[in-house]
């Protein structure tokens, strides 16, 4: 499969490379206009110039269509992670694994915000997680232990999976609770100023 990959694409870069070629030369005027004219016109009475063109543009459209379909399945392979049950395959959306782990990480008081993005590649999973801590926090013990739970949250998951999980931790922001805490009553407070000129009415 990989070498059909690899063949439809240097057919397909090398017709772009020629069609490119011809231009730039055409718009140099390194080709000559009246062969191009003479050349189109042979092309355009010769019957079977004409059905040699025909099974070129036919040929690119069934390239193109390969391409698309290509592109589509490896797009597909790199947004879910597939296994094999006894009854048959089993495929897994990384966006539900991302979902799961922020849902996990909820159980760690310093942590105030986590995002994560997983990605499934060739003999490994690699979990890039973004976190907001809170200030207080120790960020080494506290990014350790992210790392961990993340870890053994995904391992338990994907229980039929071979792959190592690879967790790399960003620590994007601190916050701090007593700015939330403010954060929070502010707009209680300015609406009671708000209100206290037509307190009575």
């Amino acid at each position: 499969m990989k070498l059909f990959t690899w063949v439809v694409m240097g057919i397909y870069i090398a017709l772009f490379i020629l069609m490119g070629i011809g231009l730039a030369a055409f718009s140099l005027h390194g080709i000559p206009l009246e062969g191009t004219v003479l050349w189109l016109q042979m092309a355009y009475n010769e019957q079977r110039l004409r059905l040699a063109i025909f099974l070129t543009g036919a040929g690119l459209i069934v390239l193109n269509w390969v391409i698309i379909q290509l592109s589509i399945a490896k797009l597909q392979r790199q947004k879910t992670i597939a296994f094999e049950n006894p009854d048959g395959q089993v495929t897994i959306s990384l966006t539900a694994i991302e979902d799961f782990i922020r849902r996990s990480t909820r159980e760690l008081p310093e942590v105030k915000e986590l995002r994560s993005d997983v990605i499934a590649g060739k003999g490994r999973i690699l979990v890039r997680a973004r976190v907001t801590l809170w200030s207080e926090a120790h960020i080494p013990e506290v990014t350790e232990r992210v790392q961990s739970l993340i870890r053994s949250r995904v391992q338990e998951m994907l229980s039929g999976i071979e792959e190592p999980v690879h967790v790399r931790v960003h620590v994007a922001k601190i916050a701090h609770r007593e700015e939330e805490a403010q954060a929070k009553h502010s707009p209680g407070r300015r609406e009671e100023k708000f209100s206290s000129p037509f307190h009575g009415f």
